[in-house]
């Protein structure tokens, strides 16, 4: 049976879609509504689109593109049902998009609430700007800059005519390319520069209603379980289920970018690792392990609260934000907010603590909840620990005394798992292990067929130990690795 279109279904479409021009909207409903007839041509639905604009619910982003986002007044236009379908289709939909990000490194200018980089490696485009393709496809992520996400309508690649190749357009808040733009689409706007709930939902394309239900009933948008932990017992991990967890993804992109990170904070970081943050202790003749306790959790609501507010994000945006990335009080161990929070919150701290230990010609770097002290004279050490054990109570946090350890070069230094007494490699144990499971897999290959990418990864990881590239038993292990996959991985193929 044939159906004719109602027009809502276009504004469904648009803030499905957003920030999404006509071409892309027609697509769209042609590949998912097949049985309407009679679907408007491009140049109608533009003429609709501006007959909304005039009215308020629709507003035009970019002018040589074409691009329109929804306002507050769509929420109102939209069915109830009209509204919930968008919200799902939207956070689904950016869910894949999330992953198909670009990372752009550049210079940052002062927008408000962040940082903006520049255009190098993208298009970034402001209101008015044009479209510039670059001059190679966008770069991978770096250590510095920031992520964009494509459009959703790039994403699904359902563009048509001559703009398919074109290059895609990025705005600074994705769907709106800056705050006073959001602003102009808000029907309750925060001041200048900040964004409330309903600013921010405009901005990531869903209802207010919905990121409310965050705050209010966080509980309802978690699943809890439980892991074991490298020394023992059980670690509780909270992971936001699929609509918060792309919100707190959005947050973490558009807005979290330009927190601060100390240079000797070796966790969440691209390019860094628990290697680089064991080479600075190689060789040390005390090393000490000192553990914050509780970590997460205790970085609690108002804690985030006041890091955002000192890193000048505006205030009803920080009480938000920190509302939306906390769960019972603290940062939840599974979030993806949760890690440059953590790592902004510590970060003068590990700035205290790096020039103190330079004054005590002693070394300072941290993962995540794991510190480590290292240098020539035990007593310079202990003081340090003692210091910093204060510092971190005035901050609303305290250390592991159980954790808390001093090793000699006599005993086995360990930093976050890697023995540093002379040279940087993973423990003999461990080593240990891999060389027996290598051992099965060389006498046994088929059981191994299937867990090729497992066999790699541990070549990989260590060879990215310098005293362990070059050696026979890595040579070794990727002649077995061959061996499988030319006898048995191509067969099961």
């Amino acid at each position: 049976m044939r159906v004719t279109l109602n027009e809502n279904i276009l504004l469904w479409a648009a803030a499905v879609l957003q920030p999404a021009s006509a071409a892309d909207v027609r697509s769209f409903i042609a590949s998912i509504y097949p049985e309407i007839s009679l679907l408007p041509n491009i140049g109608e639905i533009e003429n609709i689109f501006s007959t909304w604009r005039e009215e308020g619910y629709l507003q035009r982003v970019h002018g040589k593109s074409r691009l329109y986002s929804a306002t507050y007044k769509t929420n109102l236009k939209l069915s109830v049902k009209l509204r919930r379908s968008r919200d799902k289709s939207r956070l689904f939909l950016l869910k894949s998009t999330r992953a198909a990000n670009v990372n752009v490194s550049g210079v940052r200018e002062q927008d408000s609430v962040g940082d903006s980089p520049s255009t190098e490696g993208s298009i970034i485009l402001q209101e008015g700007a044009w479209p510039i393709k670059p001059a190679a496809a966008p770069r991978v992520p770096r250590t510095t800059g920031r992520f964009y996400w494509p459009r959703i309508s790039k994403q699904l690649s359902i563009e048509v005519g001559p703009s398919f190749s074109s290059p895609d357009t990025f705005f600074n808040y994705y769907s709106f390319p800056s705050i006073k733009t959001i602003h102009e689409a808000s029907h309750k706007p925060a001041s200048e520069k900040d964004l409330s709930i309903t600013d921010i939902s405009l901005a990531i394309g869903i209802s207010p209603r919905l990121i409310t239900s965050f705050i209010h009933a966080p509980e309802n948008h978690y699943r809890q379980f439980k892991i074991g932990k490298r020394g023992g017992g059980e670690r509780v991990i909270n992971s936001p289920r699929t609509f918060l967890k792309v919100v707190q993804y959005w947050i973490l992109d558009y807005l979290l970018h330009s927190l601060p990170c100390h240079p000797n904070c070796h966790s969440y970081q691209k390019g860094k690792s628990i290697l680089s943050n064991s080479l600075p202790h190689v060789g040390q003749k005390y090393l000490a392990n000192i553990d914050i306790s509780n970590y997460f959790p205790s970085i609690n609501e108002k804690m985030v609260f006041s890091l955002l507010r000192d890193n000048n994000f505006g205030e009803q945006l920080s009480k938000a934000v920190a509302r939306i990335v906390t769960l019972e009080n603290g940062l939840p161990q599974g979030a993806p907010t949760s890690p440059i929070i953590s790592n902004a919150f510590l970060c003068n701290f590990d700035e205290i603590m790096t020039q103190r230990a330079l004054s005590f010609n002693l070394v300072y770097t941290r993962y995540a909840d794991d510190m480590t002290i290292s240098g020539e004279n035990k007593e310079n050490i202990i003081s340090l620990i003692k210091n910093l054990s204060a510092n971190l109570k005035d901050m609303g946090l305290s250390i592991n005394e159980k954790k808390t350890r001093i090793a000699s070069q006599g005993g086995q230094q360990k930093v976050t798992g890697i023995v540093v007494n002379e040279v940087s490699q993973p423990p003999r144990t461990y080593r240990r292990n891999i060389r027996s499971m290598f051992h099965h897999a060389e006498r046994n290959p088929e059981l191994f067929a299937d867990n090729i990418k497992v066999l790699k990864g541990y070549i990989s990881y260590l060879q990215s130990f310098p005293n362990m590239q070059g050696k026979k038993e890595i040579f070794r292990y990727k002649n077995v690795c061959k061996t499988i996959e030319k006898n048995f991985v191509q067969q099961s193929h």
